[in-house]
């Protein structure tokens, strides 16, 4: 058999019993609507008034108050953003102009690898004729 709940569980469970339709009714009010919004404007109003108050003294001291923090970091992801962007185009910047280099050194070497002449391929380095081996050049000596 199951103990019975303690005493403070029944005690709330027959108040909750009795208090929740009323609670319940009265939440679902146009009255209780206003009161909210009445009091969330107060609240902010509030709210308001202490930062603003609260910013003048912190000024008086000469400290800086959270909205100009706030405002400064803003400003400093403002620059890292526009350093992040300028960082990006000057390695683009630098990537073309690599690229245009290297395609520009393909096609000079591609222009002077054009196929030699019968003429010029038969013999050895700069297409001359070896005539009796090496000590024929001149160079060799």
């Amino acid at each position: 058999m199951a103990a019975p709940p303690p005493l403070w569980k029944q005690l709330f469970d027959a108040l909750d019993e009795r208090l929740s339709p009323a609670i319940n009714e009265m939440a679902r009010s146009d009255e209780a609507a206003q009161l909210a919004a009445l009091a969330r404007r107060g609240r902010s109003e509030l709210d308001r008034r202490v930062e603003q108050a609260s910013r003048r003294a912190l000024h008086m001291m000469n400290l800086p108050a959270g909205s100009d923090v706030n405002r400064l970091l803003e400003h400093i992801a403002r620059l890292e953003r526009e350093v992040r962007d300028l960082r990006k185009a000057l390695t683009d910047r630098e990537n073309a102009e690599y690229l245009a280099a290297l395609s520009a050194r393909h096609e000079a070497t591609k222009a002077s690898a054009k196929p030699r002449s019968p003429a010029s391929s038969r013999g050895g380095a700069g297409g001359q004729r070896s005539v009796k081996g090496d000590a024929a050049r001149p160079d060799s000596a």
